[in-house]
């Protein structure tokens, strides 16, 4: 009898183990891109803020894992380990290609970047596919269209 109790033990303690490892894997699940142009590179800082000490730098077309967004940076590590905060501004995150629909009452402006020049509109209603996300300096989320510019996430809604 005691050995059955000892097996029960075992195996709740084994499904402790991979409900953990679950929900730690699930946090580091946004992958990005450096975005800055080619031949640059970003700081990586050891804290969310502007005049925290750099700790290294990431290139263009570095990739990686975001872990959590905090005051418009992005606790990040790269695919060879180097970890740290950068600017969301500098990173774009893929995705295949979906179909969204602009959900505005009005017209929404496409600018070249999140943070911009504007390029065009496009009417409400629309269709445009997507193909990846990324942050402004304000920490707003931008969607990355077919055909160049952002536009504003808030205003997209997935086709299904």
């Amino acid at each position: 009898m005691l050995n059955r109790g000892k097996g029960l033990s075992i195996r709740v303690a084994l499904w402790v183990v991979i409900l953990v490892a679950m929900v730690f894997s699930a946090q580091a699940q946004t992958a990005f891109v450096c975005a800055v142009r080619k031949g640059e590179w970003v700081w990586v800082r050891a804290a969310p803020d502007r005049e925290a000490a750099g700790v290294g730098t990431i290139r263009y077309g570095v990739e990686g894992e975001i872990h959590e967004i905090r005051n418009g940076y992005a606790r990040i590590t790269t695919e060879s380990g180097q970890s740290g905060w950068v600017d969301v501004s500098y990173l774009d995150m893929p995705i295949r290609e979906r179909v969204y629909t602009i959900t505005a009452e009005g017209p929404v402006n496409k600018r070249e970047t999140p943070d911009g020049r504007f390029m065009t509109r496009i009417k409400a209603g629309a269709r445009i596919s997507v193909l990846g996300w990324r942050y402004s300096k304000k920490g707003e989320l931008w969607a990355r269209v077919f055909r160049g510019g952002y536009v504003k996430a808030m205003y997209l809604q997935e086709v299904e």
